[in-house]
């Protein structure tokens, strides 16, 4: 569950009984920061362990908007800043004052695990400290999960009174296997590293202080291969891998396409001269 953390009135409450004066919080933002090919995606509200408040669940729908456009982008990183992934939904703004706008933050809730998950660029998620409900779906969206030895997976649902969301029915499930998914979000423990790695819900555990640097290296080797065949296997493993007749019509309709490409070529060379191979994306 998200921690609780003192308001921004309560701070500043302090401050002025001691005479001092305490500064309104920088509003929230994702900060891009771009490493080579990889865009490193940073969510970033730490006075509130950067819940996915309507500001910042929608600037990270845009800006993942803009990554899937920019040529010069192969790879994404996903992480949160100040050692937290992020601690979920805002919590403060529950319940919406209305159903229909209820309805209307779970279709925007929705918009943002489409966007993640439909990006044909590879995504790793760099994950510190606490990542709690909803970011557990952006998480559980990404192509590979660095986790760092302290972090927490935490869905709290069943604790809150409240239906998991961020996609989190479909993607845990995915991710981890029906049974598991089932006992993860009815019993609503917490989740430590080394535990979600056995899982499957982590791909790699490191030293919390290596878990940026670990994630860029996963990213730069994803951007280093064939973007158009990224993006075609990203595409097969959404629509295509419910069954085997699905997946076969899937190859027959991309193969032969990527068959006349550039890449292709290029990596066919590569192979038989033993050296790293150069794509253009064409």
């Amino acid at each position: 569950m998200p921690h609780p953390l003192p308001s921004a009135r309560t701070a500043a409450g302090a401050a002025d009984r001691a005479g001092g004066t305490v500064a309104a919080p920088p509003a929230p933002r994702v900060r891009v920061e771009h490493e080579g090919p990889v865009a490193v995606v940073v969510l970033e509200d730490p006075a509130r362990r950067n819940v996915l408040g309507a500001a910042l669940r929608e600037q990270l729908h845009e800006t993942l908007g803009r990554l899937a456009e920019d040529p010069g982008v192969r790879a994404v990183v996903l992480t949160g800043a100040d050692g937290c992934f992020s601690a979920g939904g805002d919590l403060a703004a529950m319940p919406p004052a209305a159903p229909a706008e209820g309805r209307a933050r779970m279709e925007r809730v929705g918009a943002l695990v489409r966007r993640l998950a439909a990006l044909d660029l590879p995504v790793v998620a760099a994950v510190q400290g606490p990542a709690a409900g909803v970011a557990v779906g952006l998480v559980c969206c990404c192509d590979v999960v660095v986790a760092g030895a302290g972090a927490r997976f935490l869905l709290p649902f069943t604790r809150l009174g409240l239906v998991p969301d961020g996609g989190l029915l479909h993607l845990l499930a995915r991710r981890v296997g029906p049974g598991r998914a089932r006992a993860l979000l009815l019993g609503a423990e917490p989740v430590g590293a080394e535990a979600a790695l056995a899982a499957g819900l982590a791909d790699h555990v490191v030293a919390d202080r290596d878990v940026r640097a670990e994630a860029l290296a996963r990213a730069q080797a994803l951007a280093a291969r064939a973007p158009l065949a990224v993006a075609a296997v990203k595409q097969g493993l959404r629509t295509a891998g419910g069954s085997l007749e699905a997946a076969l019509a899937f190859e027959a309709g991309h193969q032969p396409g990527l068959f006349t490409t550039t890449d292709f070529l290029e990596g066919k060379q590569a192979f038989a001269e033993r050296r790293a191979p150069a794509f253009s994306g064409r």
